[in-house]
């Protein structure tokens, strides 16, 4: 067994429609290891999560156990931004990494349902002086931070493999190895991008009618391995 611990399960996908919170943490307290280190200061303090939904509360206090979610290619903010857009009062928790595009959700909190659970808006280029483009994400935050954190530790995991593009149905026999993970395509104006999961195995799959990609992310080495057996053309698979 690796010194990182056992393999991720995929209990966690039981929760993502009842309890996506819970769904998070499960994913990232399995997924990452635990680390010996210092408490980051420049972390929200208990008094400004207060403040905060209580999913992107939760997401930081994750963050404290396992500040793997800290280094992600595409930065949370330790302390989220609040700027005014077009659309009204934002408050931007995350950023692309060349600050091409950001995220955000409405501030102040809206009056109703999405109080505790609001919608997250996509920002292109957000430090031009021009009118901004905005887009709707397709999941409200508690489901998106979980969509994020996918994105992430799949295309920044230690070990990685991806296709180069093929026919959509070469995906059919992975249908009894991966288990689909129930949420919206993430940020389908671009890749939108499904995610799977097998134990120790996050997966994320871009698809059309015609032709489909595949990436593969594992903490583990020989998470890998099985892949092998289904002849996709490589164009990387780490060994």
């Amino acid at each position: 067994m690796s010194p990182e611990g056992p393999p991720l399960s995929v209990d966690w996908i039981d929760h993502v429609d009842t309890d996506p919170v819970r769904a998070l943490e499960m994913l990232v307290l399995g997924w990452y290891p635990f680390e010996e280190a210092p408490p980051n200061l420049d972390a929200p303090t208990d008094d400004v999560l207060a403040l905060l939904p209580p999913a992107l509360a939760a997401f930081h206090r994750t963050a404290r156990v396992r500040p793997a979610l800290y280094r992600f290619c595409h930065p949370m903010f330790l302390r989220p931004q609040h700027v005014t857009r077009p659309h009204g009062g934002q408050l931007v928790f995350a950023v692309e990494n060349q600050g091409c595009r950001d995220w955000s959700i409405p501030w102040p909190p809206q009056a109703g349902p999405e109080e505790t659970d609001p919608p997250v808006w996509l920002t292109e280029d957000p430090r031009s002086d021009d009118a901004l483009e905005t887009i709707l994400e397709a999941e409200p935050l508690s489901r998106f931070l979980l969509q994020f954190t996918l994105n992430q530790a799949c295309g920044i995991a230690p070990f990685r493999a991806w296709t180069f593009v093929m026919p959509v149905d070469r995906l059919e026999p992975l249908r009894s190895f991966l288990r689909p993970v129930p949420l919206s395509p993430y940020m389908p104006t671009y890749e939108g991008d499904l995610f799977y999961a097998a134990p120790g195995l996050l997966a994320s799959i871009s698809a059309d009618e015609t032709e489909a990609v595949i990436g593969f992310g594992a903490r583990h080495r020989e998470a890998l391995a099985p892949l092998r057996a289904y002849g996709f053309p490589w164009r990387r698979f780490d060994e």
